[in-house]
């Protein structure tokens, strides 16, 4: 059988961004079409911290629905629970202070999309590459590990 991806309503000025399987382009690979029926959505990154905002600041969702995925977890990896398509990252006692704790999520192609709590802050980004989900999110963890100094010696300046 045959998987395609529909046009969008409004057309994008900007290039789809380039997928990689290693070496190999597979932006524009059929076989990948099916994660478009899975609910895979292409989008910019602009957009993507609209959702996320709202989603944060219950517009999208009632506090309780969205506190009731955030308690429901299951282990996922060291360190991150994951449940309704949300990802906890959590305090890892010594390996992982608790300054790092964020929720939201990864995906297999080394984008994410997570919210800091502490510093009310939103890290969003992709590297583009098939399987690098964990990769990701340590660059995420090192962006919010930036975002923390940075605010640490703003702080300290006032």
């Amino acid at each position: 059988s045959h998987f395609s991806r529909t046009e969008p309503i409004e057309k994008s000025p900007y290039e789809v961004a380039k997928f990689y399987i290693r070496q190999t382009d597979m932006t524009n690979n059929e076989s990948l079409s099916i994660l478009y029926a899975g609910g895979g959505v292409v989008s910019t990154t602009g957009d993507l911290l609209k959702f996320m905002k709202a989603l944060v600041n219950g517009q999208i969702l009632k506090k309780e629905t969205l506190e009731k995925m955030k308690s429901d977890w299951g282990k996922f990896f060291l360190g991150i629970d994951y449940g309704y398509g949300v990802m906890n990252i959590k305090t890892v006692p010594v390996l992982m202070p608790a300054k790092y704790n964020s929720w939201g999520n990864a995906g297999s192609t080394g984008s994410f999309m997570f919210y800091h709590p502490v510093m009310d802050a939103y890290i969003i980004g992709t590297l583009n590459q098939f399987g690098y989900g964990q990769k990701g999110i340590r660059l995420m963890l090192q962006l919010t590990d930036k975002l923390l100094k940075a605010t640490k010696k703003a702080e300290a300046l006032l």
